[in-house]
């Protein structure tokens, strides 16, 4: 009776799950990783498709101005650019910033405290008045948005998939600019750890289908799907669908990511350069820019779930053992009581492992594209 009752003792069983969870949580904030519940910990482990947006997630966000140029005679380039800094000045996307230092560079001071009525269109750009303006700034989208019903045509340099944003004065069109990008390291390192998982790969942005293409060249093909040309609610709707194929996950960094965040099972956002709403959505925190913590994240948590599975085997497994010989006339109590002990060190130490397994990610560069083939990775223009 005595035997039964101690091999009844489930505390082996009980410290099984949260102490393999512990240590997991433990290994992924030391590699650069916060995540938030040990819910999502478990959801991760299951995941069967990651879905990326483009700028400031696979692409660094450090745009360089290529061009830049007024439209009509009326309005002289540095009076343009004084108004385009001025507003981007109030916006956090990475393009914002690479124009107002461009602005500073050719000694265009940006003013911030005279730009009024500021608004953010995710998908699509900004709007700010200045000098009793009205600028918007954007992509093609924005155009809808200054009420402009006839888009001219203009020549614009798209080779290579660059960044083209449009700038318009009322209704007038009034300049546009060039922009281009490079992809983050070790980008195309983290789709083969991913693809090595079995996890289906796809880019979802708001730049246009060329532009994402061109990324996906630069990747050498390693993305499954791509989409372009995306508005925020459209992200949200691929992610639906694609959680009908499975557990997916969304990376992003910007306001635009925010909704396919929350619909995503798992959301992980870019905690360096994320804006603070991407940041509050997401599950998990990256809290560098190096994506290849991504396929860490989902070993890691795979590899706990494992334990789980182990330390349930290991804490049932030689009881059950004791409980056998004590039916068969040898109940040994004090093998019940080393038992029940061991079995709680042997699910610690088991569950400890997780915490020694070293990370294997290598320094592998993803260069300029312009190295690989004399372009640079780019897209168009898109505020977050």
């Amino acid at each position: 009776a005595l035997v039964v009752l101690v091999s009844a003792c489930p505390c082996g069983l009980i410290l099984s799950t949260p102490v393999a969870t512990f240590c997991a949580l433990t290994k992924a904030a030391t590699s650069g990783l916060l995540i938030k519940s040990a819910d999502y910990l478990d959801t991760l482990s299951k995941i069967k498709i990651t879905a990326f947006d483009k700028t400031g997630t696979i692409t660094r966000g450090e745009f360089i101005v290529v061009d830049f140029k007024s439209l009509h005679r009326d309005i002289s380039l540095r009076t343009l650019l004084y108004w385009v800094s001025s507003v981007e000045s109030k916006s956090s996307h990475p393009m914002a910033a690479t124009i107002v230092d461009y602005a500073k560079s050719v000694d265009v001071e940006p003013r911030t405290e005279e730009v009024e009525d500021y608004q953010l269109f995710p998908g699509e750009g900004i709007y700010g008045k200045i000098d009793g303006n009205d600028i918007y700034i954007g992509n093609k989208r924005i155009a809808s948005r200054a009420k402009c019903s006839t888009v001219p045509e203009i020549e614009v340099d798209t080779k290579g998939g660059k960044t083209i944003g449009y700038i318009y004065v009322g209704e007038r069109l009034a300049g546009v600019f060039n922009l281009s990008d490079a992809c983050r390291s070790g980008v195309i390192q983290a789709m083969k750890e991913l693809k090595d998982l079995g996890i289906k790969t796809a880019m979802l942005t708001g730049d246009n289908q060329d532009a994402a293409m061109h990324a996906q060249e630069q990747l050498g093909n390693a993305l499954d799907v791509v989409h372009g040309e995306l508005l925020p609610e459209d992200k949200s709707r691929i992610i639906q669908e694609f959680k009908k194929e499975g557990p997916t996950a969304m990376v992003g960094d910007g306001v635009n990511d925010a909704p396919a965040l929350a619909t995503a099972d798992i959301g992980i956002s870019m905690g360096i350069s994320g804006s603070a709403l991407a940041t509050q959505t997401g599950d998990i925190i990256l809290m560098s820019n190096d994506i290849r913590r991504i396929p860490q994240a989902i070993k890691i948590a795979r590899r706990a779930r494992r334990k789980v599975v182990q330390n349930v085997f290991i804490s049932i497994i030689f009881k059950v053992g004791i409980l056998i010989l004590a039916i068969c006339g040898h109940p040994l109590i004090w093998a019940a009581v080393l038992v029940d002990v061991g079995t709680c060190l042997l699910v610690i130490l088991n569950s400890m492992l997780l915490l020694r397994e070293k990370d294997k990610s290598k320094n592998k560069k993803c260069y300029r594209s312009s190295v690989l083939n004399g372009t640079k990775l780019e897209g168009e223009a898109d505020e977050e």
